[in-house]
């Protein structure tokens, strides 16, 4: 891999170390002696990540570098899909998806090693209603939830679990319809996961068998359950255990339309919208370069 300009995006606002001067000066001290030409800049307010990364391949970066959590890595991500401008993450964020995904040190100091001496891979994208995202896509009670969390200051994996098992008994129920490659499936659910790599942010893995660069998206299924069954078996999302619950379903498809009971929340890489009753998502084959630990 051999990179000659390189441009560092930074959220001030992602983790815990938000000391400018501190991040700042880290990049200065881990990249002086980095073979290619560098500058820094840093986000002002929500989607400017994305202009920014737009404006480094119009100026022919080799790669734009998110410093930053998941929210500012989609940015930066979905202005580099179909470009020869790679994507590369210094994690800072509470979840970190695409990092962990991709293998990259939840240690910042490592990761910013891996940039200098890692390769690229390409990966598949995919996106719901013209939006893009790399990790997951979900509907159900963990949108409602992470509606919720996102509402709140306090960042974590304990606060968004606590915030579940809060909301989980009052949970309404609906009928959820998935159409993909001529089927058809209804499900009670309590959430949809629709995955592009393994896992959401945070270690939790909800398809251990999902590849990010096999042109499919995995339709991931939480059947409706007693508080109990979910309370007893909620460690298997970080084991990779969820596979064999009897209430999951998987199936793969290329592109996925879902008409849900009314309208609601859903979410994509750690960020909320809110939906119609049908909504399209589509797999991106082959679409993002992504520097990656060279194994």
């Amino acid at each position: 891999m051999e990179l000659t300009k390189v441009k560092f995006i930074r959220n001030p606002k992602s983790g815990i170390l938000r000391t400018q001067n501190l991040i700042r000066k880290a990049i200065e001290w881990n990249f002086s002696d980095a073979d290619f030409e560098y500058d820094i800049v840093e986000t002002q307010y929500a989607g400017h990540g994305r202009i920014l990364a737009k404006e480094a391949v119009e100026q022919g970066y080799d790669a734009v570098i998110a410093v930053g959590g998941d929210g500012t890595t989609n940015e930066i991500g979905s202005a580099l899909v179909y470009t020869d401008t790679a994507l590369g993450i210094i994690p800072l964020g509470s979840g970190n998806g695409l990092a962990r995904g991709m293998g990259i040190s939840m240690q910042p100091m490592k990761a910013a090693d891996t940039i200098k001496t890692g390769r690229i891979r390409t990966i598949d994208a995919a996106q719901i209603e013209g939006e893009v995202f790399f990790i997951v896509t979900g509907f159900g009670f963990d949108a409602l939830i992470g509606k919720m969390f996102n509402e709140q200051k306090i960042r974590g994996i304990i606060p968004y679990f606590t915030i579940g098992f809060r909301e989980y008994r009052s949970y309404k129920y609906e009928v959820i319809v998935l159409k993909f490659d001529d089927r058809q499936v209804a499900v009670s659910a309590l959430f949809i996961t629709i995955a592009n790599l393994k896992g959401w942010g945070g270690g939790a893995i909800i398809s251990p068998d999902a590849e990010f660069d096999d042109g499919l998206l995995d339709i991931c299924v939480i059947h409706r359950a007693p508080w109990w069954y979910i309370l007893a078996n909620l460690y298997k999302l970080f084991t990779g255990g969820v596979v064999r619950l009897r209430k999951y379903s998987r199936y793969q498809a290329k592109n996925i339309e879902m008409i849900r009971e009314g309208p609601g929340p859903y979410h994509f890489d750690g960020e909320s919208r809110e939906g119609g009753t049908v909504l399209h998502i589509s797999v991106l084959p082959q679409a993002l370069k992504v520097i990656v630990p060279d194994e």
